[in-house]
Order: C-alpha cells, then sequence, then structure tokens
C-alpha cells in the first residue's frame, strides 16, 4: 500500500489542491443526495398524518434549519428543499467531472511534453542504449496508461467519499440493518482481495508485453525492404504472431479477473437485501418508508464498493506503467546533457585537437592521444580504415560524446567553455545515413529553423546543386520527400540533407561518409558545392574514396586510433607507403 500511495504521489503530487476539490465534491454530492433521500421519509409521512413524535438525527437537523431561517416545516417546502438538494448536487457532479476530466488531460499533456522534452535533451550515449520501439512505447503508451491511473485514482476517492456519505445517512435511518450490511460487504471484499495482486502481476506482465512487441514493429517497419528482400516474411509475421498472442493471452487474464471481482457484488447484495427484509419485517417497529430508504442506500453503498474494487484492481493493473514512466523520467534526468559555458563560439583562427583520448566503455580505447589542428577556411579529410575512429572524431566534434583525456580547443577556448546549443547551431553535419521528415522539401531544408526566410533557402539549394532538380518537381519546394525521403535517390536526399546544413550558415561543415554510397553523378555535384565553398565554410570531409578528397587542402590519416600521417594529398601521394596513396591505387 506504501509502494501504491508513493507511487500516485510522485505522479500526481502537483495535482494535490485539484485533487482535494475532487474529494470535496465526491463527498458534497453522495452527502446531499443521502440527504434528500433521508428527507423523503417525513416528506412521505405527511401522507400518514405527520413526521411523528420521535423523528432520526437527520430529520431534526432538517427541521431545525427550517426554524432557524423561519420556514414551515410543511409537504411544499420540504418538497421544493429536496429538489434543491438534487439540483445543487447535479451542478456538483458536473463541476467534479470537469474538473477531473482537466486534471486527467492536463496531466497527460503536461507529463507527455515533459518526457518527449527530456528525451531530446537526454546525453547521445544514453540514448544510443535504448531501444526505440521500447522507448516509443513508454513515451506514448505508458504515459497514457499512467493518466488513466489518475481517473482510476480519483474514481477510488469518490467511491470511498459516495461510501462513507452514504452510509452515515443509512446508519442514520436503519443503524442495525446497515451494521449487518457492512459486515457482508467487509468480509466480500476481503474475499476478493487476492484478486489485486494477480491483477498487478498481469500488469506488469502486459508493460513488458507491450514493449517487446512496439521493438519488434520499429524493427521491422525500419527493415522492411531487408526482410522482404531476403524472403523471410512469413518467419517474421510467426514471431510477431508469438507477441499478439502473449498480449492477447494476458488481456483476457486481466478481464477474466476483473469480471470475477465485480460479479459477485450483484447476488451477494440481492441476498443480502432479501435476509434483511425478513429481519427487518419481523422486527417491531417496522416501517416500510424507512426500510426502503435504507435499502436504497445500501444498494449505493455496494455500488460504490463494487466500483472502489474495480478501481483498485485497475490501479494494480496501471502501477507497472506508471512505474515505467518515473524510471524513464529518473533515468533521464541523471543523463540530461550538459549545456556547458558561456564564451561565445568564435573560429577565425583554428579547431585543434590536443591528445584527446577516447573510449565508448571501459575497453579498448577508440582513440589515443589524437592531436591536430584544422584552420578556418580550409578543407580537410580523414581517411582510415574501418574502425579506425573516424565517426568518433565527427561525434567528439558535434559534442554528443567528451573525451575522457586531452581536450578541444576552439581559438584556445576549451569546447565545453561554450555553449552546447551555441556550438552546435554553428556546425553543419551531413552523414551517410540522411534522415528526412515526411514533409516537403522547403520544410526538410528548414528543418525547424523557422528564422529562414525562402531566400535563404533557395541559395542553399543553389550552393548544394539540388535547385534545378527541385524546380524541376511539379510542386517545386512544396514536394512532398516521403517516409525518410523514399520517394528520392540517395544522391537527392545527401544534397537536400547537405541544403539544410548550408542554410544555418555554418562555421564548421561536417561530411560524414556523405558521398560513399553515391553514384559518379551524385558525387560529382556534392565535389562542386564543397569546391565552392572552398575558403568560406571550413570543410572537415570522412571519406573512403580518394576522390573525394583531391581537392582538400590537407589529410589526416587515422589508424588504430591514432594519427599516423598529415599533410595535402599531393604530399601524401608521392609516398608509395602511405594509405592515401594505397587507396588511390585500389581506386
Amino acid at each position: 500500500m506504501r509502494d501504491t500511495i508513493q507511487t500516485l504521489w510522485s505522479a500526481f503530487g502537483r495535482y494535490r489542491w485539484h485533487v482535494l476539490v475532487l474529494v470535496l465534491l465526491a463527498v458534497l454530492s453522495p452527502l446531499l443526495e443521502g440527504i434528500g433521500i433521508n428527507a423523503l421519509i417525513p416528506l412521505i409521512s405527511f401522507f400518514q398524518g405527520g413526521v411523528g413524535s420521535n423523528p432520526d438525527v437527520i430529520t431534526r437537523a432538517i427541521q431545525g434549519m427550517f426554524a432557524f431561517f423561519s420556514i414551515p416545516f410543511t409537504f411544499r417546502y420540504l418538497l421544493v428543499f429536496i429538489f434543491s438538494l438534487f439540483i445543487i448536487r447535479a451542478v456538483s457532479v458536473v463541476v467534479f467531472g470537469y474538473v477531473r476530466g482537466w486534471v486527467n488531460a492536463d496531466f497527460l499533456s503536461k507529463e507527455s511534453g515533459e518526457v518527449m522534452r527530456s528525451t531530446l535533451l537526454a546525453t547521445w550515449p544514453f540514448m544510443l542504449q535504448q531501444k526505440i520501439g521500447s522507448m516509443h512505447n513508454t513515451l506514448v503508451r505508458d504515459v497514457q496508461q499512467a493518466g488513466s491511473l489518475m481517473g482510476a485514482a480519483v474514481q477510488i476517492l469518490q467511491s470511498f467519499s459516495g461510501f462513507l456519505m452514504y452510509l452515515l445517512v443509512a446508519i442514520n435511518i436503519a443503524p442495525a440493518m446497515t451494521t449487518y450490511a457492512i459486515v457482508g460487504g467487509g468480509f466480500l471484499f476481503l474475499v476478493l482481495r487476492p484478486l489485486l495482486r494477480r491483477t498487478r502481476i498481469i500488469g506488469q506482465r502486459a508493460a513488458s508485453a507491450e514493449k517487446q512487441f512496439a521493438q519488434f514493429l520499429s524493427e521491422h517497419i525500419i527493415a522492411m525492404k531487408a526482410v522482404k528482400a531476403a524472403g523471410v516474411e512469413r518467419a517474421a509475421i510467426n514471431d510477431g504472431t508469438k507477441h499478439i498472442r502473449l498480449l492477447r493471452d494476458l488481456s483476457i487474464r486481466q478481464y477474466l479477473i476483473t469480471t470475477l471481482g465485480s460479479s459477485f457484488f450483484q447476488p451477494f447484495a440481492m441476498g443480502l437485501v432479501i435476509l434483511l427484509f425478513f429481519i427487518s419485517y419481523n422486527s417491531p417497529g417496522f416501517n416500510l418508508v424507512s426500510f426502503a430508504a435504507s435499502l436504497y442506500l445500501i444498494q449505493k453503498i455496494f455500488t460504490y464498493l463494487e466500483s472502489g474494487q474495480n478501481s483498485l484492481q485497475s490501479i494494480q493493473g496501471l502501477l507497472p506503467y506508471v512505474k515505467n514512466v518515473t524510471t524513464f523520467k529518473q533515468a533521464l534526468a541523471t543523463h540530461r546533457e550538459q549545456s556547458g559555458g558561456t564564451a561565445p563560439f568564435m573560429f577565425t583562427k583554428s579547431l585543434e585537437f590536443k591528445k584527446v583520448s577516447f573510449a565508448y566503455d571501459a575497453g579498448r580505447p577508440v582513440l589515443e592521444d589524437v592531436s591536430f589542428s584544422i584552420r578556418a577556411g580550409e578543407t580537410v579529410g580523414l581517411i582510415g580504415p574501418s574502425g579506425a575512429g573516424k565517426t568518433s572524431i565527427a561525434d567528439l566534434l558535434l559534442r554528443l560524446f567528451s573525451p575522457q583525456r586531452g581536450d578541444v580547443l576552439l581559438d584556445g577556448v576549451l569546447a565545453n567553455g561554450i555553449s552546447l546549443e551555441e556550438w552546435r547551431k554553428h556546425i553543419g553535419y551531413v552523414s551517410q545515413e540522411v534522415f528526412l521528415l515526411h514533409a516537403t522539401i522547403e520544410e526538410n531544408i528548414r528543418f525547424y529553423n523557422h528564422t529562414l526566410t525562402k531566400e535563404e533557402i533557395v541559395r542553399a539549394a543553389k550552393q548544394a546543386n539540388i535547385y534545378d532538380f527541385i524546380m524541376g518537381l511539379p510542386a517545386g519546394f512544396e514536394t512532398v520527400t516521403g517516409d525518410r525521403g523514399v520517394m528520392l535517390s540517395g544522391g537527392q536526399r545527401q544534397r537536400i540533407a547537405l541544403a539544410r546544413a548550408l542554410a544555418a550558415n555554418p562555421s564548421l561543415l561536417i561530411l560524414d561518409e556523405a558521398t560513399s554510397a553515391l553514384d559518379h553523378e551524385s558525387e560529382k555535384l556534392i565535389q562542386e558545392s564543397i569546391r565552392a565553398l572552398h575558403g568560406k565554410i571550413t570543410v572537415f570531409i570522412i571519406a573512403h574514396r580518394p576522390s573525394t578528397l583531391a581537392e582538400a587542402d590537407t589529410i589526416i590519416v587515422l589508424a588504430s586510433g591514432h594519427v599516423v600521417a598529415e599533410g595535402s594529398p599531393k604530399a601524401l601521394l608521392a609516398d608509395p607507403e602511405s594509405y592515401f596513396a594505397k587507396m588511390q591505387q585500389r581506386q
């Protein structure tokens, strides 16, 4: 129970005042109805010759209130009073529903926004460890289920408040009969309690199974082409069907337990009513009106008990989802990117790696004592065999990772002394695997940079040698690229990505194997773009093809995490044993 309360508080603690309002409204509604039902006894008694000499506590309180306001205690005024109670109750129910709906909608909005924001601001090393399907499931499904938990918790409050208020009124009318009913209800509640634990276990399994299925879907949607090319659709369908069947079985079990929990209330209540009737009928002073009112109130009590039981089962089934979200948020907070210092981004002299060492884990270093310098405005190439650490250098330049030892300096200023946002704003990046939004070409070049004008987008497209192609399309810049740019060729996607990078007017442009998978014509167009940028933008090119680096000012050769050679293309070609010369010979 303590664990449940702590989880609810951590998730919904900021709504404590709203919850207090809900509690007050939840108390008010059954209280007004209970008083109204109780007031029916003296109302009907007017037809039987008067209220009597020994009315119950609530009736005496109503008589006292009428006397205080000098209102005659007559049938007419009592009827108006009862009608007014039910009108006020109806208003309170509407207000309760509105506040409950507002809290639920506000929670979903804030929780979704907070988790999304924290995810996008998390460190890249942490994000690399996450499964895309599981993370998507947490961001969408788990957050939605957490919102459902809020509704179930509020329902518990409403059920408890209603149960308590109707209980007090019922005791006021018929204490003995109400006591028998409560003892029976308590016994039934204890009998059904083991179902709560079972519901929680199934909820934990369902939350885990949903994440596994979401991961399966994400992987196979992304790899759809590979699946079809390999002809393994049927095998993939069989694996996916296993996930679906598990989810189906867990869902059926959940429904069965919920049904078992609620199905016993109605027959139990019916049997109890029959028993109470015989007990009350044979007792002295039996009053049919009081019995009918008590019966109605006891029926409401059992309705709230059933509602509370169902809500408790819902909470147990939903708690694993809330814990997943809470755990994920804590992990995101722990791995939030640090913005760095406040120094301005000034690249007028050089960008320097000074004895930089880096490893992804505690194993073998990927880079060790790497030192080189890039002068502002020059074009620098980085080559080396696979696994040499080329992309790791690009990641360090983007500050997606931080070196374990050594420093990255910009005009003599430590990189982490410059704001991370400011740093990345001045760096353009184009990778081998281009990501495009399912949006127009213009939106893909703009890429959330809403300060760009149409003229700047056109200029960037011309610089990337993609403008003529765009204008040849029927919709021009309004052409939709399709999911991940599927409607375009690889070269066209690369040039749109290059235009995106250039549109932000970067000080440093990083091309990470950007032309390795392109045909000769596409590579030639990108090379023309790079050539036109010489001296205007510092360009850092990671490549395998010597032709891509033919016009670089300097080439850095990386092997096994070390810089083994550095010089102009001409100087490196002069040494037949150099890696660059061997690349040229192989090509």
